[in-house]
């Protein structure tokens, strides 16, 4: 379901969910219960009206609970990528500081690198997979990187911040991969779909009806809100609100710009 919803703008996602809210705790019991002239009595519109406030409070608390821990989980996630672009251009920065052909081949494979991550590996994130061809490229700049043997006191330094940049832009990465798995635990979801089912079944038994359409109507409006910004944002790489990309971009932009 939440695959079909990320499919959609945010605006789309909010439509749905405002329009559909509103048509099963307002339009439906006003239809259903001006055809077959229902009414209930007051004691049961009034033990109605207290549950609905109580569902109403725990559906707000649930939501607001959610969103703390997924804005959380996107904001860490934005901040590990972040990382993960001024890292690139740190080590791209001591190969040049390397300086030789070894240099400029390692700069060229840590721009391949970079290229994969965003070419073939970033689509993947969405399925919470990693990229076999990335991870071959970073492999190798490890590699190529433990074997540099410098031959200047200035290369003994750059030799110590390349290795100690890779083995930052191998943690980065398996964070990365590991912040693509991360999602709302599935009792979250159990709760929040019974909390707004018992919310509807009290929606329905207010009484009068205009006190229905209003005093309902709004509150389904809130909880619309609420629930559409929890679905955009329950996915860390899916979806209009995914983590963006850029910070790589824009260091393998540094890289190809950077003289060789």
């Amino acid at each position: 379901m939440l695959a079909w919803f990320h499919s959609l703008s945010n605006l789309m996602i909010g439509t749905v969910l405002l329009v559909g809210g509103l048509l099963l705790t307002t339009i439906a019991p006003y239809l259903v219960r001006r055809r077959l002239k229902l009414d209930p009595n007051e004691h049961v519109a009034k033990g109605a009206e207290e549950s609905f406030k109580l569902f109403t409070s725990l559906t707000l608390l649930l939501l607001a609970f959610c969103l703390v821990r997924m804005q959380g989980d996107h904001r860490g996630t934005e901040d590990m990528v972040a990382r993960e672009g001024t890292v690139i251009v740190k080590l791209d920065r001591a190969f040049a500081s390397y300086g030789g052909e070894t240099g400029d081949r390692l700069r060229a494979e840590l721009a391949k690198y970079a290229s994969l991550v965003l070419q073939e590996e970033w689509p993947r994130l969405a399925q919470g997979e990693r990229g076999e061809r990335t991870t071959a490229s970073l492999v190798t700049l490890q590699q190529e990187s433990r074997q540099l043997e410098p031959k200047t006191p200035s290369q003994q330094v750059a030799r110590s911040e390349i290795l100690s940049a890779s083995t930052q832009l191998s943690d980065l990465r398996e964070a990365r991969v590991s912040a693509s798995r991360l999602h709302l635990p599935l009792y979250y979801w159990y709760a929040i779909v019974c909390s707004i089912a018992l919310f509807t079944v009290f929606a329905w038994l207010q009484s009068p009806l205009p006190k229905l359409l209003a005093y309902v109507g709004g509150v389904t409006s809130g909880i619309a809100l609420l629930l559409t910004i929890l679905i955009s944002t329950a996915g860390i790489f899916v979806g209009e609100s995914a983590i963006s990309r850029q910070p790589i971009e824009r260091a393998l932009a540094l890289i190809a710009r950077s003289p060789q």
